[in-house]
Order: structure tokens, then C-alpha cells, then sequence
């Protein structure tokens, strides 16, 4: 089976290794419940954990990113960032940085600079986690 969710990510990679849910959990820092409602796709890990579930399944678990509004959230995503907190760091309205993600707008002028670092720090994050699986 091809894993279509995050949580069809990390059950098949837990499984893979031979851990329980809890030593998952206690990997990725969250209680054995969620692990247990990521997996049976009951829920979805909050953006804050994503950082930790990419290292823990050694890849990105999200779809390849084809635009700019889907690396935006992409690059958002595996650095853990909020919304608000990725528009600060682009030093852009938390409005525009929604535009842009929902592929209304595309970042121009001095933004496409500070969206293309932006990029390149998550990454720059996903590196190690590519490293461990190549």
C-alpha cells in the first residue's frame, strides 16, 4: 500500500522499524494518542510537530510542491511555522502570505528574495532527514 496521508507515513515507517506507538510518541514528543489518531487517520498532526514527523520517517510526507503557493506552504509545514509566524519572517502581511499560499498572488519584488531564503531554510531543514534515507 502506498501511503496517502501523513499518518499512513508514519505507521508504515514505525512498522518498519519494529516500535510501538509509544516509542514513537515519546520520539516525536506528543502523547501515544495522537500517534494512534494520526495513524487510523482520525486526525492530523498539528504544523508544530511536522519538524519532528519528517525526521522521525527520514522524508517529507507532504505532496510534491508544484507552484509557489504549494512550496510556500510546503516550506512553512517542515520548519513548523505558523502562518503568522512564516509572514513575520518573510516580513510580509500574514494576508499577503495567505494569498500567496492559496495561489492568488505571487510574491514579486523584494519578496520573491525573501521567499526564495525563506525556501531554502526549509530546505536547509529537510536535509538531514533526506540524508538518513539516502
Amino acid at each position: 500500500m502506498v501511503p496517502q496521508t501523513v499518518g499512513d507515513h508514519i505507521r508504515k515507517r514505525r512498522l518498519g522499524l519494529k516500535m510501538h506507538q509509544k516509542d514513537v510518541a515519546k520520539q516525536i514528543e506528543v502523547d501515544t494518542t495522537s500517534v494512534h489518531n494520526w495513524e487510523g487517520n482520525l486526525s492530523k498532526p498539528e504544523i508544530r510537530y511536522m519538524p519532528a514527523i519528517i525526521r522521525f520517517v527520514g522524508y517529507s510526507p507532504l505532496p510534491e510542491a508544484k507552484s509557489w503557493a504549494d512550496r510556500l506552504v510546503q516550506g512553512r509545514t517542515a520548519l513548523g511555522f505558523s502562518q503568522k509566524e512564516a509572514a513575520r519572517r518573510l516580513d510580509a502581511d500574514q494576508g499577503t502570505l495567505a494569498r500567496w499560499e492559496r495561489g492568488e498572488r505571487e510574491p514579486t519584488g523584494r519578496f520573491v528574495e525573501s521567499a526564495e531564503r525563506f525556501l531554502a531554510e526549509a530546505e536547509h531543514a529537510l536535509a538531514p532527514a533526506v540524508a538518513r534515507t539516502a
